[in-house]
C-alpha cells in the first residue's frame, strides 16, 4: 500500500477529533498535539501555568528555566489516553556555576489500528489484515545562563510524527527570559517553536509557535518552615488559535522534622484548544521528601474523558 492510502486509512480509524489533529494541519493550533499537551502533573494541576516555575519541567514552556536547576535534576511523568494510547516525558538538567543545561523529551503514541483499503470509497473499505500505528516525539536541547536575579536561556528542538509508514519532522527554535522581581515573585516569558512546516504524505503544516507570559507568587516566601503557599497564572497563544488564560493555587504544609512537604494544587484555564481541549478546573496533589518528589494531577477532557497524570521528579542539591 502507498504512504498516502496507509495514512488516510489511519486517519478515519482514528477518533474525529485526532483525525482533526492528524490530517487537518491548516494553523499551528492544528499540528503536533505533544506540543501543546501539558506532560507536567504540576503544571497540568495548576491550569497549565510552568512560563514562571523553576526547576527542571519548566523547559516545556520557557528555555530560561534551566538555569534554576540547583545541582543536578531528573523528571519523568506520564499518562495514559484512550484504548492503549498514551503520552509522557522526560526532563533531565545539570547546573554549573551559573550556566544550566537540560534535555527534554515528550512522547504521544495512539497506539494502533487495522488498516483498511479503501473501495473506491464508496464504503467501508476493507480490512488487509495489517496494523498502522501514529506516534510524536518532541526533543529539546536547553542552555540558559542566570544573570543575577534574570536568567535567559534558548532551545534547539526537533519534532517528528510518523503516520502508519510515513514520517515527517521540522526543527524550531525557542527563546525564553526569567526573572526574580523579588524573593516572593517571579515572572517569565518565551516564545518557543520558531521553525519550518511539518510535512507528512503531502500534508503540510507550520508548527505551533507559542508565545507565553507567566508568574508565581509566593505570599509567605519560598522558606516558610510550616506552610507552603503559591499562586501561579500563564497566557498562552498559538499562532492560528485564540489566546488563553491559565492558572492555580498550591497549598502545602511541611513537618519540620523531616522535611516532608504536601501540597493540594486547584487550577482553571480558559481553554486548552484543538482536540485535546479540557474542562477549565484541573485538581492536583504532591508530596515531596528530601530529593524525591511525586505529582499527582487530574484533569477532565470533552474527547478524551477523566486524564491522570504522574510524575516522579529526583533533585539533587
Amino acid at each position: 500500500m502507498r504512504s498516502r492510502h496507509a495514512v488516510v486509512a489511519l486517519a478515519l480509524a482514528l477518533p474525529a477529533g485526532i483525525r482533526a489533529q492528524a490530517i487537518d494541519r491548516s494553523n499551528g493550533a492544528a499540528g503536533a498535539p505533544i506540543l501543546q499537551l501539558s506532560t507536567a502533573p504540576r503544571a497540568a494541576a495548576l491550569g497549565g501555568a510552568l512560563t514562571a516555575a523553576s526547576g527542571v519541567t519548566s523547559i516545556f514552556a520557557n528555555p530560561a528555566g534551566a538555569a534554576t536547576v540547583q545541582h543536578f535534576e531528573a523528571q519523568l511523568a506520564g499518562q495514559a489516553l484512550f484504548e492503549g494510547s498514551k503520552a509522557g516525558s522526560m526532563a533531565v538538567g545539570w547546573r554549573v556555576h551559573s550556566v544550566g543545561l537540560a534535555l527534554g523529551i515528550r512522547y504521544l503514541d495512539l497506539g494502533s489500528v487495522d488498516e483498511v483499503v479503501c473501495n473506491g470509497c464508496g464504503g467501508r473499505g476493507t480490512a488487509t489484515g495489517q496494523s498502522l500505528s501514529a506516534n510524536e516525539e518532541a526533543f529539546a536541547l536547553v542552555g540558559a545562563v542566570e544573570l543575577g536575579r534574570a536568567s535567559v536561556g534558548a532551545a534547539l528542538n526537533y519534532y517528528s510524527t510518523t503516520l502508519a509508514d510515513a514520517s515527517g519532522g521540522a526543527a524550531s527554535l525557542s527563546a525564553g527570559v526569567r526573572g526574580r522581581v523579588s524573593e516572593k515573585l517571579a515572572v517569565g516569558a518565551s516564545v518557543q517553536y520558531v521553525g519550518g512546516d511539518v510535512n507528512v504524505a503531502g500534508f503540510g503544516a507550520p508548527l505551533p509557535r507559542t508565545v507565553r507570559a507567566g508568574a508565581e507568587f509566593q505570599p509567605l516566601g519560598p522558606t516558610h518552615e510550616r506552610l507552603h503557599l503559591l499562586l501561579a497564572a500563564d497566557y498562552v497563544a498559538v499562532r492560528g488559535a485564540p489566546g488563553r488564560v491559565g492558572g492555580g493555587l498550591e497549598v502545602g504544609l511541611r513537618d519540620p522534622g523531616s522535611g516532608l512537604l504536601a501540597v493540594a494544587r486547584l487550577g482553571a484555564a480558559s481553554s486548552a484548544g484543538g482536540a485535546f481541549a479540557t474542562r477549565p478546573v484541573t485538581l492536583g496533589v504532591g508530596l515531596r521528601l528530601r530529593q524525591v518528589s511525586l505529582d499527582y494531577a487530574y484533569e477532565g477532557s470533552q474527547l478524551l474523558g477523566s486524564q491522570h497524570r504522574l510524575g516522579l521528579t529526583f533533585t539533587a542539591r
